[in-house]
């Protein structure tokens, strides 16, 4: 007869199942309520430090646990919405960290690293400019040499950014993933951007998720600044995302996926018009006129008209309603308003271009530094609103020349696309194509509006220059594979 105490072999006490099911249920009863009541507590009474320690902990725990590429991708998620910290915004520390991992693994033969030679050149030019400039820089004040500092540091992230989207997106489902992935960040943008709009002055969590304009009891003519705090570079980032959208709708074949896309498109393009911006609207239609003239073998002429009559409705439809119902004003009405001197020099711009102009030329070669005085605000050091005077007055002719030379090999680089189709072609293809035309916009609107001014929205434009080197090398490898292919067969 067998010992009631003894178990046989393979088996389990049914008290220590019990007891696994009791540990496991308090565990999660633990976890739960403590989530719970850190997302109660939140909601209510929003704690920046809290919150900046939860996603620093999410994202050590997206690199513990899995790969850098889910790192990289959460980077993407919420880069536009950084805290601040000493050395600029967290993008900085998120970018060191995910490169120092990345490095790890490469050292331990666990990844690899690719230099394009693409690129290569004009970035390191670009950053021996940026270090040389420093021989102008005032040291005497320090509000100068701290901001030097800052936007250098963070400016050497953004390059570091760039060469992990360029090395982690090798793969056309990566592209995929990421674009997926990039459609989410601008729903968060709008999102701010909607609650700037029917609130504007809020504070979603005070120092860090904010809008700056002022509360009044008469509220018109606002200019949504978005998560960047900057009515220009928000317009211009509306208008970058506009032909991403429309290539991921496009490309899209599930019905209910295809009709959130073409919301997410016509919101995008309401939100642009919120920001009261002329030089993204005719950036962006520029673009959208060269990209239909280059698609013109897939558009007849019937498609065309089809296509024009539907942008021009939307854009008044558009227009009425954000004037009439919203606390932002009329885009048209700025743009009859204009004035200009010099020929077609904006009045408001005669004034930045000219004192910009007059500021390089102390130091043409090598420019100023990247420190910038802000004591004398509109008198004499107003930002240049043009991002190659902004080079030339940092960096001199020698950073200008290499940030030229980076927009002409990625350019042509892109020229391979030109003739692909938007729909028939493969998904690199047909994106590089896309890319193509938003590079010609982010050229055309930059030479009234500087990038580089903001530490943030720095990240979204290298952001899709990695995009578009990562396309391009993801193109190379599958004609490469084609060719091979092709040789082998019979």
């Amino acid at each position: 007869m067998r010992d009631l105490n003894e178990i046989p072999n393979g088996e389990k006490s049914p008290y220590s199942k019990r007891r696994l099911f009791s540990t496991s249920f308090l565990w999660a009863v633990i976890i739960t309520s403590g989530v719970g009541a850190l997302l109660g507590t939140q909601i209510y009474h929003p704690a920046k430090r809290v919150i900046e320690a939860v996603v620093g902990f999410i994202l050590l725990f997206i690199l513990w646990s899995f790969s850098t590429l889910n790192a990289l991708w959460l980077l993407i998620l919420i880069h536009p919405f950084p805290f601040a910290i000493s050395l600029g915004n967290s993008n900085f520390i998120f970018t060191i960290v995910i490169f120092i991992i990345y490095i790890i693994r490469i050292s331990a033969h666990k990844s690899t690293f690719h230099s394009d030679k693409l690129v290569n050149l004009p970035i390191i030019l670009l950053v021996l400019a940026y270090l040389v400039s420093f021989y102008n820089l005032n040291f005497s004040s320090k509000s100068i040499t701290r901001f030097a500092f800052i936007h250098t540091s963070n400016f050497f992230a953004v390059i570091l950014f760039f060469y992990l989207v360029v090395n982690f997106i090798d793969e056309e489902w990566k592209l995929k993933r990421t674009l997926h992935i990039l459609m989410i960040t601008v729903t968060f943008v709008i999102i701010f951007n909607l609650l700037e709009l029917l609130f504007p002055g809020k504070q979603i969590i005070p120092g860090w998720l904010y809008s700056r304009h002022q509360v009044g009891l008469v509220m018109k003519g606002l200019r949504m600044q978005g998560p960047f705090h900057d009515f220009e570079l928000n317009a211009e980032f509306f208008a970058l995302m506009t032909p991403i959208i429309f290539y991921v709708l496009i490309r899209t074949k599930r019905l209910l996926t295809r009709t959130i896309y073409a919301v997410l498109l016509l919101v995008n393009f309401f939100m642009m018009l919120t920001t009261i911006t002329r030089g993204a609207f005719f950036s962006l239609s520029v673009g959208l006129l060269y990209m239909a003239y280059i698609s013109r073998k897939e558009l007849n002429f019937v498609r065309l008209i089809a296509l024009t009559t539907t942008f021009v409705v939307l854009v008044l439809v558009l227009e009425f309603f954000v004037t009439k119902y919203t606390v932002s004003g009329s885009l048209f009405q700025r743009i009859v308003n204009t004035t200009f001197e010099k020929g077609l020099v904006p009045k408001n711009r005669a004034f930045a271009w000219g004192g910009a102009i007059e500021r390089g030329m102390e130091h043409p070669f090598i420019g100023h530094g990247p420190g910038w005085d802000f004591s004398k605000a509109l008198v004499a050091k107003l930002w240049p609103h043009n991002v190659y005077l902004y080079y030339f007055n940092i960096t001199g002719l020698f950073g200008l020349s290499a940030f030229l030379l980076l927009l002409y090999r990625l350019f042509k680089s892109s020229l391979v696309s030109v003739n692909a189709s938007l729909t028939r072609s493969s998904f690199s293809m047909g994106f590089m194509k896309v890319m193509h035309v938003v590079l010609i916009i982010f050229i055309i609107d930059q030479i009234k509006i500087d990038y580089l001014r903001n530490e943030i929205y720095i990240y979204s434009v290298w952001l899709l220059f990695g995009l578009l080197v990562a396309t391009k090398n993801i193109i190379a490898r599958q004609q490469s594979e084609q060719s091979k292919q092709q040789a082998v067969a019979p």
